[in-house]
């Protein structure tokens, strides 16, 4: 059965010398794994320069319930993002936000608030209104509670700690190192309540950022067994002001 949909790059590997495979993040079907036939081949119909890190695509897909494999038979970009991929800084972090997404989304249902959230944040990392400085650990918070173990965040007090085995505030230290306590505590609390548009107005230091980073990356590590080291980390500290 043929079916449009929009669908999101995660990410493209070879099949063959001149097909590849693609996992797809699809708005009508969740995650699939795609072959694209020819997409390395020098006539290609379907151009490889479209499956760019999370480009956003209008795909004709050639669907066959219990085939592991389908088949993608028309793509198209449907948005283009120049103010990412024209920045430095802006496209470390699509990178960073795409193996996240790809180490982490493994849903093969539909899932229309987490496609919009993806989509929403992608349109916001291209708004150059808005710094980025913080922006991946907003991401990192609101996809947590889309993954469905968000932080508990509203009872955040002085004194507290946030357990990562447990995502609860806790008043005594939980006796494990797994907790967020003191002023990157604080920032989760900051953050959880704000929206992309909000980081006009939010500044924090570097190394409490890059601190509450690797904090949060456990917290996905702990609830996402399978989760891999990511490779983006290192450029992120980088390139971060």
């Amino acid at each position: 059965m043929l079916q449009a949909t929009r669908g999101l790059v995660f990410h493209v590997s070879r099949y063959s010398d001149s097909s590849g495979i693609v996992s797809i993040y699809t708005e009508k079907a969740g995650l699939q794994s795609c072959i694209v036939r020819s997409l390395f081949s020098r006539n290609a119909k379907i151009k490889p320069a479209l499956f760019g890190h999370l480009s956003l695509l209008d795909l004709v897909i050639d669907n066959k319930p219990g085939r592991s494999l389908q088949y993608v038979r028309e793509a198209s970009l449907n948005r283009q993002f120049h103010e990412i991929t024209d920045d430095m800084v802006r496209s470390s972090i699509l990178l960073f936000i795409n193996e996240i997404l790809y180490k982490s989304v493994k849903e093969e249902e539909v899932n229309q608030s987490l496609f919009d959230f993806i989509e929403y944040s992608l349109q916001n990392l291209n708004d150059i209104s808005i710094p980025v400085g913080s922006f991946h650990l907003l991401f990192l918070v609101r996809l947590s509670e889309h993954l469905g173990f968000g932080p508990t965040h509203s009872l955040i007090m002085e004194g507290s700690h946030f357990d990562l085995l447990t995502g609860l505030i806790v008043m005594q230290d939980p006796g494990h190192s797994y907790i967020i306590s003191s002023d990157a505590l604080k920032l989760v609390r900051e953050i959880s309540l704000m929206d992309y548009p909000s980081l006009v107005n939010f500044t924090a230091p570097k190394h409490l950022r890059m601190e509450l980073l690797y904090n949060l990356l456990d917290y996905f590590r702990i609830h996402l067994p399978d989760m891999t080291e990511l490779k983006s980390v290192k450029v992120l500290h980088e390139i971060m002001i």
